[in-house]
């Protein structure tokens, strides 16, 4: 899962560096809430997790932004202080999807955030088994096959056909799909990115006369629809 952490506190960020990427994490790290705000019109992810206290602005207020300029229903999971209960419900009522207070313990941080994400997969499998129509994936055996007829994909092209399909309807970023499905290998650009779409574009038959189209989004990344 790609992740956002918005904060200034470097305890907090030396926490998420140590502990989340255990998880099956990839992080990136913001220090104000402008910033974080920029990235989102450009990229995508999966979680993000919001410290109330910001040099720039309040967490509420990134949290309020992100709920009003983003399309989709990202997951937050909000950080306040202790004794600050109004602020975790106005974090709640804002739109987080749960909060953590301070001090934030490890264990617990990987308990709040295993409890997103499994909201996620179970959403993400039940989409894509909603979309998939004449195609079957079989995540146990990494394949696919359409109307019962196996189609031979390469482990990479079946991750990225599968995060489309999980992701129905949704435009994903370059950046996205480079951290996911490329896992930080060295010497890739996005134009590696760009060829292998092409390739699954082909080999799914992922155009409008099949019941698909698959396309890329000027200046953000890939959305697979279903028409």
């Amino acid at each position: 899962m790609r992740l956002a952490l918005l904060t200034a506190d470097a305890e907090l960020e030396a926490l998420v560096a140590r502990t989340l990427p255990g998880e099956g994490c990839i992080c990136h790290y913001f220090a104000l809430g402008s910033a974080l705000l920029r990235a989102l019109r450009r990229e995508t992810f999966d979680l993000l997790v919001v410290d109330h206290a910001l040099p720039d602005m309040t967490g509420l207020r990134v949290l309020g932004t992100v709920r009003a300029i983003v399309s989709v229903q990202i997951p937050v999971l909000y950080v306040t202080s202790l004794q600050a209960e109004g602020d975790e419900v106005c974090a709640l009522n804002g739109g987080a999807d749960a909060c953590l207070n301070r001090p934030v313990e490890a264990g617990v941080l990987r308990a709040r955030v295993a409890s997103v994400l499994r909201r996620v997969r179970t959403d993400y499998l039940e989409r894509a088994d909603q979309h998939a129509n004449a195609f079957e994936f079989d995540p146990v055996d990494c394949s696919v096959s359409r109307n019962g007829n196996p189609i031979h994909l390469t482990s990479r092209q079946f991750r990225l056909a599968l995060l489309f399909y999980q992701h129905m309807g949704t435009t994903l970023s370059r950046e996205h799909i480079l951290d996911l499905i490329w896992q930080g290998e060295i010497d890739i650009n996005m134009r590696s990115v760009d060829t292998q779409i092409s390739r699954l574009r082909t080999k799914l038959n992922l155009v409008p006369e099949s019941g698909y189209r698959l396309t890329s989004v000027h200046g953000r990344g890939y959305r697979l629809d279903r028409i």
